[in-house]
């Protein structure tokens, strides 16, 4: 796992590269962690959302803001429309107006309107959140629920055009001078990946799985994996990249045995990572890898 440091930045970064749906997104996906049965709203033709974000039922609303800019008369109209319309259309008795600010001061004017609206609905919790307030809420519930907060700031990614062949050659390289890979002959592995189920990284997914949004990413890595991996194979041959998949099957077995699988997976692709460099494009690669054998290798297999 990075470091303090590393992590700020990744937080910091994270907030910076994300802009309006996707930072509704990732705002949802946050407080979900903390609030296991709050639900996303989706919007509803000309109807939009009703000013509703987020919402646990009865309790909460979130109202997500994330211009490019931020500017105070514009924010304070939205914060005046949208909780009017929260009002007429839900219920509940706390308001949350969340706002990409991206580590920059919010305007007084702003401060001053919440303050405002708390005045005159003193029935209802009302609190501003920028990042700051959400970068600590991050370290906060990253306590007890080290996964989730991983998955949602480590494998948040675009994919689809990864490519970097040159990081999955620093991982054969570097783990086949590991001498367990070493003592791994060809005839250990072979038919590993026929002998014990048939292979359906999908359907391994769902029935192992249970965290939707580590199913929902670690499934879009092995629909990538199935793409690139064996174009990347052509290029080493498959020996070796054999033996490497029977010793990521082993960490993981080990793992298996103490944690649910997404924790084992996690946990396994830890292990290997925390050895090497601190590179999101080898880390990627390590992630396909990973992903690649458990599509097609005796890993999470399906009782």
């Amino acid at each position: 796992m990075a470091n303090l440091f590393d992590m700020d930045n990744k937080i910091e970064l994270t907030f910076y590269q994300k802009d309006t749906n996707s930072f509704e997104d990732f705002v949802v996906k946050l407080y979900k962690i903390k609030y296991p049965n709050l639900l996303g709203v989706k919007p509803q033709g000309s109807r939009g959302d009703g000013a509703n974000d987020g919402y646990l039922a009865g309790e909460l609303i979130l109202q997500v803001y994330a211009p490019e800019k931020v500017d105070a008369k514009e924010a304070i109209k939205k914060i005046e429309h949208d909780f009017q319309r929260a009002k007429d259309n839900w219920d509940f008795n706390e308001w949350h107006f969340i706002i990409n600010d991206k580590f920059k001061s919010i305007h007084r004017d702003i401060h001053h309107k919440i303050d405002n609206l708390k005045e005159l609905n003193s029935n209802i919790k009302i609190r501003l959140i920028d990042t700051q307030t959400l970068k600590d809420m991050i370290y906060t519930l990253k306590i007890d629920n080290s996964l989730q907060i991983y998955v949602l700031l480590e494998m948040d990614k675009d994919i689809s055009e990864f490519g970097d062949f040159e990081k999955f050659e620093v991982i054969i390289d570097f783990l086949s001078k590991d001498k367990i890979v070493k003592s791994i002959s060809h005839s250990d592995f072979i038919n590993f990946s026929k002998f014990f189920f048939k292979p359906d990284g999908i359907k391994k997914l769902e029935i192992n799985i249970k965290d939707a949004y580590f199913s929902q990413t670690f499934g879009t890595y092995i629909n990538k994996s199935s793409d690139i991996i064996e174009d990347f194979k052509g290029k080493i041959g498959s020996d070796i990249f054999d033996a490497i998949g029977k010793y990521i099957q082993k960490i993981y077995k080990e793992y298996e045995q103490k944690f649910i699988p997404e924790q084992a997976l996690w946990k396994t692709q830890e292990k290997i990572y925390k050895k090497m460099d601190n590179d999101q494009n080898l880390e990627t690669a390590l992630w396909l890898i990973i992903a690649y054998h458990f599509d097609i290798c005796n890993i999470g297999a399906i009782k």
